[in-house]
């Protein structure tokens, strides 16, 4: 079974040193499902198509349709190590601060100490852990292209 992707057209633009640049159709963002929880559509801030540039293989060229697609399980998990895991860590710290000294200074200063060591460990992980980090998947539809309006 395939892992649930969530996924987005757009059109190569051109591939130059075995990267393509695609135009991302993001006309549709407002009324998608997502709602504002999509980073694609923030990115998107209200113009019609957001450019990006992605790693592509042999057979890809200008002009081809294609879907970006991210694996669903992974950008949770990401999202949880990069919003959840330092918010925890801060208020840790901030407890632990609050409960070796009792004053306010240790208080912020064991909030800060967890935010930072959280960040730090995230980093790490995210280096020692192949996949940890959400990539996008290329994905060829056809040669066509689709009206859409371009930046």
């Amino acid at each position: 079974m395939n892992p649930k992707m969530i996924e987005h057209r757009g059109i190569v633009q051109r591939v130059e040193g075995g990267k393509a640049f695609v135009a991302m159709e993001t006309a549709g963002c407002s009324s998608c499902g997502q709602g504002s929880s999509c980073g694609i559509g923030k990115m998107a801030a209200g113009r019609p198509a957001t450019m990006l540039t992605l790693p592509v293989g042999e057979g890809v060229k200008a002009g081809d349709m294609v879907v970006i697609g991210l694996p669903e399980s992974r950008l949770t998990l990401s999202a949880l190590l990069g919003y959840l895991f330092p918010a925890f860590a801060m208020i840790f710290g901030a407890w632990l601060g609050s409960a070796l000294d009792g004053s306010d200074g240790a208080t912020a200063l064991g909030a800060i100490g967890g935010f930072l060591g959280a960040l730090t460990i995230a980093r790490i992980a995210i280096g020692l852990v192949p996949g940890l980090m959400p990539a996008p998947q290329l994905i060829p539809i056809s040669s066509q292209s689709s009206p859409f309006s371009k930046e």
